[in-house]
């Protein structure tokens, strides 16, 4: 077994190209899919060869990696969001997707199978228990390679100069005066925050925070420190009494993390 995947990449990019050419208004967050999907990839391949993963598993790994988001171009033209809550769940949308466009009929029962249950539950907000030891791997892989590049994305737009698209931000409205309390008490706990609770663009900031307590792999725990995204987004959070403790704990967790690397 080969863990190269270029013809699924190709695939993969002729048909984003065609779900984008359906779109009559704006594509640019289709575009966003793409290049995310590409780099939630690249952090995948980084994340398998740090683990030593066999060649079977990294193919796996990669194979999810690249269709985790494949239902986002259907929905985007659906729906015109990536909220799921106010659409439909993309991860069970893209196994549907996946059978129905047979991408995965070259490759044996046991890399189907893993493939698309790492689609499946990649936007879990937790894995189930009792998973087979591969396949829970394998969504921990998407999971913290995905997490990795949403905090670039958030990052960028959010630090940007100019005004950012409200899709990026599931549309939560850019208000100092709204918080969540639950996710704020979570961030407290070192628990990881939940979209439901989410009620500004603060909140949002403060949910990556807590991403750091959801990364599985060490090379994924390096990368999130590291590259500095979660900390720029959380040095934008007010320092006030509402966030300020919040955002004084995080960067200190991240701080403790560096150090000991």
């Amino acid at each position: 077994m080969n863990p190269d995947i270029c013809l699924h990449e190709q695939w993969f990019a002729a048909y984003a190209a065609r779900e984008r050419a359906k779109e009559q208004g704006d594509p640019a967050p289709m575009d966003l899919k793409l290049r995310h999907t590409m780099a939630v990839l690249g952090n995948a391949r980084r994340i398998a060869a740090s683990e030593g993963f066999g060649v079977a598993l990294t193919r796996a790994c990669l194979l999810a990696a690249l269709y985790h988001d494949v239902a986002r171009f259907e929905q985007y033209l659906r729906y015109h969001t990536f909220k799921d809550r106010e659409s439909c769940n993309h991860g069970q949308l893209g196994v549907k997707i996946l059978k129905r466009e047979a991408r995965l009929a070259g490759e044996d029962a046991a890399t189907r199978k893993i493939v698309l249950a790492a689609v499946g539950l990649h936007n879990r907000f937790a894995l189930p228990a009792h998973l087979p030891r591969e396949t829970e791997l394998a969504a921990h892989v998407v999971r913290d390679a995905d997490k990795l590049d949403i905090l670039r994305i958030m990052d960028e737009h959010l630090g940007g100069p100019g005004p950012y698209s409200p899709t990026v931000v599931l549309n939560l409205p850019d208000d100092p005066a709204l918080a969540g309390e639950a996710v704020l008490r979570a961030a407290r706990a070192g628990q990881v925050a939940a979209y439901a609770d989410l009620r500004s663009v603060n909140d949002f900031r403060v949910l990556l925070g807590t991403w750091f307590f959801d990364m599985h792999f060490e090379a994924s725990r390096r990368q999130f420190v590291e590259n500095g995204h979660a900390r720029r987004l959380l040095d934008g959070l007010p320092q006030n009494a509402t966030y300020g403790p919040v955002r004084a704990a995080l960067l200190e967790r991240l701080d403790g993390a560096r150090a000991r690397d």
